[in-house]
């Protein structure tokens, strides 16, 4: 296993301990059904590379965090209330030493102008460093 997928799990592990949202399979690509909402939907954005000497590396992995939401009331309330809820699970700053850093890096809010839904995406950036190969 790839540290990716490594602190994608740890991420998805916080996360499971909320209560009130449904978590589709990671990397799934069938549509979140209406009636299994909130959900929240982890994936990987982009990896940023810089090589050291030796053959090591230190990455920047960012991960989203997306939670889609439908209510009748207030949209964006529960969309905050969401991105809170993702916030104060995701707050240790190593994910157990899962990684060297990880830190809230932007949010973005979208609605659903058709219909009463909302999603709030949590771009994540993980750092940590892979091990230089032996020559």
């Amino acid at each position: 296993m790839t540290q990716r997928i490594t602190i994608r799990d740890a991420v998805l592990n916080k996360l499971k301990t909320l209560s009130g949202y449904t978590f589709p399979p990671p990397g799934t690509t069938e549509e979140i059904e209406s009636k299994k909402l909130p959900a929240i939907v982890v994936g990987f954005a982009v990896e940023n590379i810089e090589h050291e000497m030796h053959g090591g590396t230190e990455r920047q992995l960012d991960l989203t965090v997306a939670a889609v939401v439908k209510t009748s009331g207030d949209v964006y309330a529960a969309l905050d209330q969401a991105a809170a809820d993702i916030e104060r699970a995701l707050q240790d700053a190593s994910l157990e030493d899962v990684c060297d850093l990880f830190l809230l890096s932007q949010t973005e809010f979208a609605l659903d102008q058709d219909h009463p839904l909302g999603e709030v995406r949590l771009t994540y950036s993980a750092k940590y460093s892979t091990e230089p190969t032996d020559f």
